[in-house]
């Protein structure tokens, strides 16, 4: 069901329940490795057993948002993008590409507000979830240093999880 709201705002992907193993569908795996042959973890090709294992390691098992994002425009138009963007796409919406490897997609709820200033909205978010982050949870992460939520992968700005994955996306378009 679409979002109803076309003002700027600011969205969480959750689940219903917090579930204690990160539930990853192989077949979304193989369908990124199958896209993006260029895609490297820690410099190397993976396999899908690999991969699994990395992303796995951000999973937060006692925590239900997955992905906290904004729409500088329309909460509608941005949460629709997203989910019109295939796995390893770069647009319209690629960000939170975490998420699409997961085999509970259907089962994910989108919760929102519109607000005035949606990036800072955004960062007070994710600046909340991170403190309440339990030790133990935060101790188990790949990287404990930037506990966010399992989607997002980077805050604050340009301060990126370090997944060690690249070449996920498309390549980014050269502008003459």
């Amino acid at each position: 069901m679409p979002v109803p709201r076309d003002e700027k705002g600011v969205y969480a992907v959750a689940l219903p329940k917090a579930l204690k193993k990160c539930p990853i569908s192989t077949s979304a795996l193989e369908e990124l490795l199958d896209a993006r042959k260029e895609l490297t973890l820690d410099g190397e090709r993976p396999d899908v057993n690999m991969l699994d294992r990395r992303l796995a390691a951000f999973w937060l098992p006692d925590e239900v948002v997955l992905y906290v994002g904004l729409a500088g425009t329309s909460l509608r138009k941005r949460v629709g993008q997203y989910y019109r963007t295939r796995l390893g796409a770069r647009s319209p919406h690629a960000g939170g590409w975490f998420l699409k490897v997961l085999s509970v997609l259907p089962e994910l709820e989108i919760h929102y507000a519109t607000c005035a200033d949606p990036r800072s909205c955004e960062e007070r978010m994710l600046g909340s979830f991170s403190a309440k982050v339990s030790d133990r949870t935060q101790t188990a992460l790949y990287d404990p240093e930037l506990p966010i939520p399992f989607a997002n992968l980077e805050w604050p700005r340009r301060r990126v999880k370090r997944h060690g994955i690249k070449g996920a996306k498309e390549p980014r378009r050269r502008t003459a």
